[in-house]
């Protein structure tokens, strides 16, 4: 059974041994220390599926741990199949586990009581399609045995966060796809709950819709509430997340908090010059060997911060290399997610660059 000292086990670091996949070995997941401010704590999940005719096993999940503590948005990131949404299963008992085990705020998940807490929109809702929107929040107040008195209050309020205030008097056999889903966020938030489990919440929105979601999600935050969503659209996630934990293959190989990923700024600067039109010598030695002997016209290279910038630029100028561009490139969710799937990210992840000569630069290719 899960314990304080099986609790206090989880790490950040990773952990050797880790089990390899067809695609080669993955290292196994960080996760954040948990403590008792937690909203959701799961500690070594596991669960195999049995398909076909010969009952073959097809691991759903393997290992997976992490805790969400209260107040943040915590985001699942991975390709379709990666896991994301056994785990929510799991989480939510809808789906028993194997092995592990779940805490919604410091209260075993198979409990009902932790489960009132929590606000949840799955993937592909299925909505009776002769209500209308109001009767549809309706008949779920009537689930969550809300208080009669303020009930139709609360549904309108919770139709006009998430714009369907117009639209709530009509069948949802008319609803696009995006209606629907936005349907959905209203029933997640009927109730009022502490915790909102999201999975795909932005699924058949466009541009102006997911923005809404977006900042929607970011209103919840800042009201306290702690929200987990699972994407596989990274600027969704990177828009509105403070930790992501990315699946893949049933695995959790990575878990980042994409505050300290922010802050990681460099400089790319776009060279070009024609053959002959230079003075190469004249440029640092790492400049140097970054140009192609033949073959190319132009390169660019990573400049680390602003002073390394300067040195770059003045080098240039001396030995009459055209600059083309400057501009300035963040490591986002991107780069982190293409090296937890074993891509070479084109800008490099902070504390996985190879060592740099003269003023920390690298080319980028």
């Amino acid at each position: 059974m899960l314990n304080d000292q099986t609790v206090a086990m989880i790490k950040p670091a990773a952990q050797p041994g880790a089990p390899a996949t067809a695609s080669g070995p993955v290292a196994p997941a960080s996760s954040p220390a948990s403590g008792p401010g937690d909203a959701l704590v799961v500690v070594d999940l596991h669960k195999t599926y049995r398909s076909g005719f010969l009952k073959r096993r097809l691991r759903g999940v393997e290992g997976v741990s992490f805790a969400v503590p209260r107040g943040q948005v915590f985001a699942l990131l991975g390709h379709n199949g990666a896991g994301k949404t056994t785990t929510i299963n799991c989480v939510l008992d809808l789906v028993h586990p194997d092995a592990g085990e779940v805490r919604i705020f410091g209260r075993d998940h198979r409990q009902c009581a932790s489960r009132r807490a929590v606000g949840y929109l799955p993937e592909r809702p299925y909505f009776f399609e002769h209500l209308s929107g109001r009767e549809l929040l309706r008949f779920y107040a009537d689930l969550l045995d809300l208080p009669r008195a303020g009930r139709d209050a609360d549904i309108d309020a919770v139709l006009a966060r998430t714009g369907m205030a117009a639209h709530a008097d009509r069948k949802l056999r008319k609803f696009s796809k995006g209606m629907l889903q936005r349907i959905g966020l209203a029933q997640t938030l009927l109730g009022d709950p502490e915790l909102l489990i999201l999975d795909e919440p932005m699924s058949g929105l466009d541009p102006m819709g997911r923005r809404e979601v977006r900042e929607l999600l970011l209103e919840l935050k800042a009201q306290g509430k702690t929200i987990i969503l699972s994407s596989h659209i990274v600027p969704d996630v990177e828009a509105v997340a403070d930790t992501v934990a990315i699946m893949r293959e049933g695995r959790l190989v990575e878990t980042r908090n994409l505050h300290d990923y922010k802050a990681e700024s460099s400089y790319g600067v776009h060279l070009g010059w024609r053959e002959g039109a230079h003075d190469g010598a004249r440029l640092p030695d790492w400049a140097r060997r970054q140009i192609p002997a033949a073959g190319a016209d132009r390169v660019s290279v990573e400049a680390s911060d602003v002073d390394a910038l300067r040195e770059l630029l003045a080098a240039c100028h001396a030995a009459d290399v055209p600059v083309q561009a400057v501009d300035t490139r963040r490591t986002g969710l991107e780069d982190i997610f293409l090296a937890a799937h074993g891509h070479r990210s084109p800008v490099g992840i902070p504390g996985e660059r190879a060592p740099r000569p003269q003023g920390d630069t690298e080319v980028v290719r």
